[in-house]
């Protein structure tokens, strides 16, 4: 075997060459990386600009059910008046012609629901 000389100036030289090639491997994969970032930020970008969208349409047609809706319970709210008004109506009618007493029973039986009598239990027996 033949002794292997280094020179200091060759030990330098192939180290630095290890680390500038360090160096390269860890610039380029440090560039793609920074390329899938910027990629991702566009895409979620675009997402965030899609969703903004469909919240805005959907608050367009929100706001379009909106006159609909309020028209929807003035009719309610007329229908409403109607039907007290045809109530005081008829109750002023039937008090005119005298009969005080089925407005009364009317009244009562369309105000207070009628009362069940309550069953006993099946365990309690007479005569036991």
């Amino acid at each position: 075997m033949t002794p292997i000389n280094f020179n200091l100036e060759t030990v330098l030289i192939v180290v630095i060459s290890l680390i500038t090639l360090n160096l390269l491997f860890i610039g380029f994969y440090i560039a793609s990386v920074l390329r899938e970032v910027k990629k991702t930020i566009r895409k979620a970008g675009d997402v965030i600009d899609e969703v903004d969208q469909t919240v805005k349409d959907g608050i367009e047609k929100v706001s379009a059910m909106e006159k609909p809706l309020q028209a929807l319970a003035m009719t309610t709210a007329a229908f409403g008046g109607i039907i007290k008004t045809a109530g005081a109506i008829r109750n002023a009618t039937q008090t005119i012609m005298g009969s005080n007493a089925e407005v009364v029973s009317d009244v009562k039986s369309e105000t207070t629901p009628a009362k069940k009598p309550a069953k006993k239990p099946k365990f309690f027996k007479k005569g036991k």
